[in-house]
């Protein structure tokens, strides 16, 4: 009696499933919803976009060895690339204000800090709830 019944269970999920399924992508008359066009947006010249935003000139650090100690090294070339490629964290800090590099599309831009030392990011600043984030132009 139990497998007849989970038996039964799991067809009711099965089917409920696929009935959900079959009106998100179909209108009740039967005729497929058309896929939302996504349009390119038309972007600036790069050299207006990497003028605009703020600048910041700091060091490359592990955000970690920041946050649980409050300060921390500059980073060379050997270990930043090498912490890049260890997935972690590595930001910028700057007048002991710790700024998080993203690229402009918002991926990890970690690859283009691996290169450590000093650095000039441009970019548009974030800031809430006591984090800064740059989303970054340009990294020199």
């Amino acid at each position: 009696m139990k497998k007849l019944f989970c038996l039964l269970a799991a067809l009711a999920l099965v089917s409920s499933s696929a009935y959900s399924q079959e009106l998100r992508t179909t209108k009740r008359s039967g005729a497929a919803i058309p896929a939302p066009q996504i349009e390119a947006s038309k972007g600036a010249p790069a050299a207006k976009k990497a003028s605009t935003g703020k600048v910041i000139k700091g060091s490359v650090v592990s955000v970690m060895t920041f946050c649980s100690t409050g300060k921390a090294p500059t980073l060379n070339k050997d270990q930043a690339t090498d912490m890049a490629k260890r997935g972690e964290m590595l930001g910028v800090l700057s007048a002991k204000k710790l700024y998080l590099i993203v690229n402009a599309d918002g991926t990890s831009a970690a690859n283009k800090l691996a290169k450590g030392g000093n650095v000039i990011v441009s970019g548009k600043l974030m800031s809430k709830g006591g984090v800064n984030l740059v989303a970054a132009n340009t990294v020199d």
